[in-house]
């Protein structure tokens, strides 16, 4: 998996656009940045929308993108898989972790199997929106992904939890841990452990 930060709007902007809502008292603070005490003092993530962050995201699997994409006030460019066939995507198969070494060749096999079906296919003219249906569900993807900070914020509560399924959970982790760089006062240590909670 490679994850990519390829956007940001500059840190300071969030509490330049919040200063609006509070009084000079909360703003006092010798020209500080005051993102940090809007967002962990006084809980106000709605200031968190004047920032956006664009990520890529490579090397995951079909399923763990069909989680993502769940995710509301996000946005997503995907990997086409009926404009985009094996040969140019360089489509591989994303093994689960924590399997048996057998069950991990038996899925290898069968994807195998699947992908000298689908290649077939598109020899013998099928169209590539109708031959990836038996693309398998782990199949390889790419995409990237816009959003506002605050969306990115209820994304990270939803797949770092540890109920997450592994993969999803690995993908929010690595884009918590590029947004943590762009946005320390944002995304700090406190907040990742307040997400990996149960």
């Amino acid at each position: 998996m490679k994850v990519e930060l390829t956007m940001s709007t500059p840190e300071s902007q969030i509490g330049e656009n919040a200063k609006i809502c509070y009084a000079t008292k909360v703003l006092d603070q010798g020209g500080k940045d005051i993102t940090s005490q809007l967002v962990h003092g006084h809980g106000h993530l709605a200031a968190l929308r004047f920032a956006y962050a664009t990520v890529s995201v490579e090397g995951i699997s079909v399923a763990c993108q069909n989680q993502i994409v769940r995710s509301k006030h996000l946005d997503f460019m995907v990997q086409s898989k009926r404009y985009v066939n094996a040969d140019k995507g360089g489509f591989e198969f994303i093994m689960p972790k924590d399997i048996s070494e057998e069950n991990a060749k038996r899925m290898q096999d069968l994807y195998n199997t699947n992908m000298f079906v689908y290649k077939d296919l598109l020899k013998r003219g099928v169209k590539k929106e109708d031959a990836r249906a038996i693309l398998p569900a782990n199949t390889s993807t790419k995409m990237n992904i816009t959003g506002n900070l605050q969306a990115w914020w209820s994304f990270f509560v939803l797949r770092m939890n540890s109920h997450a399924q592994t993969e999803v959970r690995e993908v929010a982790e690595a884009i918590f841990d590029l947004l943590s760089v762009e946005y320390p006062q944002v995304f700090t240590l406190d907040v990742k452990k307040s997400f990996r909670k149960e």
